[in-house]
């Protein structure tokens, strides 16, 4: 059986759930700044987009194809936020989770600035 490490922890499908994320960079060692420095600076992105996808049956592989997101938040939608500097948080009220399947879903976030697009965030969700 595979093992991944669930950082984002379990979620109820009944109730609110609160997406709230620091982002960090690295030092000049390349590990993680905890320094105010180290907070990442999303003023420059014309786009912050969060995306919930079902987690793939099998080792994390759904093949050429990726599934379409259940749910997702974004900055030009107004229905995620960015606290400059390293905040991003969306919410999706209660009742929005009802119609999702109980089991792991895959949480991403990419941000777009210019013409490239890149995601800087992909970790595991489970809701129960």
């Amino acid at each position: 059986m595979p093992s991944f490490m669930n950082t984002l922890g379990a979620v109820s499908r009944r109730g609110q759930w609160r997406f709230r994320h620091v982002f960090r960079g690295a030092d000049e060692r390349g590990r993680l700044d905890i320094s105010d420095a180290g907070l990442i600076d999303f003023s420059t992105c014309t786009e912050v987009l969060l995306t919930v996808t079902a987690r793939a049956p099998h080792r994390g592989c759904w093949g050429n194809l990726d599934p379409e997101p259940v749910m997702s938040a974004s900055l030009a939608g107004g229905t995620l936020i960015v606290s400059n500097p390293g905040l991003v948080e969306a919410v999706f009220p209660a009742g929005s989770l009802l119609d999702l399947h109980p089991g792991l879903y895959d949480v991403r976030v990419s941000v777009t600035i210019g013409p490239e697009t890149e995601e800087i965030f992909c970790e595991p969700v489970e809701f129960a």
